[in-house]
């Protein structure tokens, strides 16, 4: 079971800097800052980026709360229909 960003990420990426495999990426870049998305497809859930989080915008992709259940559908989407971790190429 994957862990998925939600909307209420505030992008300080904590979470990308202790994921053991890398599957946390930086994605379009919104007021300066980039969104970032959890490859569902790499993540271990090993859960070590939740407790990074300072606003608690990451869960286990079937504990995600109703109103944020969209971001489960747009984490995949950015590592099935691009830009994945090419992002930082752009």
């Amino acid at each position: 079971m994957p862990h998925v960003i939600t909307e209420m990420c505030i992008r300080d990426g904590a979470c990308a800097e202790v994921c053991p495999v890398e599957c946390i990426v930086p994605g379009p870049v919104d007021e300066g800052w980039p969104t970032y998305f959890i490859d569902p497809d790499t993540c271990i859930d090993c859960g070590a980026c939740a407790p990074e989080c300072p606003v608690d915008a990451i869960y286990p992709d079937d504990e995600v709360p109703a109103e944020y259940q969209e971001w489960i559908a747009k984490n995949r989407a950015f590592f099935e229909e691009g830009p994945g971790y090419n992002a930082g190429s752009l």
